[in-house]
């Protein structure tokens, strides 16, 4: 099991180098955390953008930018075709959003004859590392689906887990996260559809993990809290995969871990035909360069 950022880093440098296709280049953060992940042998980049503009922010943070392939491309809407083409022939293993909208990057991502979706539903997945727990977290979906249905609940979870086992975590104990652990039907849905997909997988509906549900954000990451609550969980104090109600909670819970409890984050988008590196344009290099690590890992 990987249980920390270092580690995740470390096993992506000894497997095959890939190639990261940027829409939109011409972003500070965005050049500087290809260039650390390019000298730690992560990743090779082709930037897609303004071409004066990438070269001016190269020249201004030292980036030896004569290293990367550049294509010519000022527009924003045809920077994204572009990157995206890339990917879809096989000329880059990673798509990845520079000083772009997410809208325009997704709807080029799910274009039905020239994107790169598969039938299933794509989902984001953060991962933190933090000094109070003793391995990743795993969260989704912090950034894409809005207000997710039981069946979507289903395929974030699918999502998660097939990601989570490229991270050597081989049966994940996933925390279906409420405000609640008790079942409230009526004032609380998101906590019978817990338990409903929590008996789904005991049942082997859905297989490849642990599931447990509902339970509150203490109950998942603390084992004193579900003894004081008598909750009796193989999940609770050990959640490998924390899912969301929706994605208010999970933004919340993203921007809680990255700025106050001072996580470790990365942020990627899953379930596509390769995985796709998509932060806030307010997110730091280091996030930006561990996204890179986690993409290339779950490639």
């Amino acid at each position: 099991m990987i249980k920390n950022f270092s580690q995740l880093v470390n096993q992506v440098k000894a497997s095959q180098n890939n190639k990261i296709a940027v829409a939109v280049a011409q972003d500070a953060d965005v050049l500087e955390a290809l260039e650390k992940a390019r000298k730690a042998d992560l990743t090779d980049a082709i930037l897609v953008g303004d071409r004066k503009k990438i070269v001016r922010i190269a020249s201004m943070k030292k980036i030896d930018i004569n290293r990367y392939e550049i294509i010519h491309v000022v527009e924003e809407e045809i920077a994204v075709k572009t990157a995206v083409d890339l990917v879809r022939k096989g000329n880059a293993d990673i798509l990845m959003k520079g000083l772009c909208s997410t809208a325009t990057l997704m709807k080029a991502v799910l274009d039905k004859t020239e994107g790169l979706r598969r039938t299933g539903l794509l989902s984001h997945l953060a991962i933190f590392e933090i000094k109070t727990y003793p391995k990743l977290i795993l969260m989704s979906d912090a950034a894409l689906n809005i207000a997710p249905t039981l069946e979507e609940k289903i395929a974030i979870i699918e999502n998660a887990v097939s990601a989570a086992r490229k991270l050597d975590i081989t049966n994940p104990k996933v925390a279906m996260i409420t405000a609640v652990e008790k079942i409230n039907p009526e004032k609380m849905p998101a906590t019978a559809d817990a338990a409903v997909i929590a008996k789904m997988a005991e049942r082997g509906q859905i297989k490849g993990a642990v599931i447990d549900g509902p339970l509150a954000l203490d109950n998942a990451f603390s084992k004193k809290s579900c003894e004081i609550k008598g909750i009796k969980s193989s999940v609770g104090g050990h959640t490998d995969i924390a899912i969301v109600p929706n994605i208010e909670s999970g933004n919340i819970f993203y921007k809680l871990m990255s700025y106050l409890a001072g996580a470790k984050t990365a942020g990627i988008i899953i379930g596509a035909k390769v995985p796709i590196v998509l932060t806030s344009r307010a997110d730091s290099d280091e996030t930006k360069f561990l996204s890179i690590a986690a993409a290339a890992k779950v490639c």
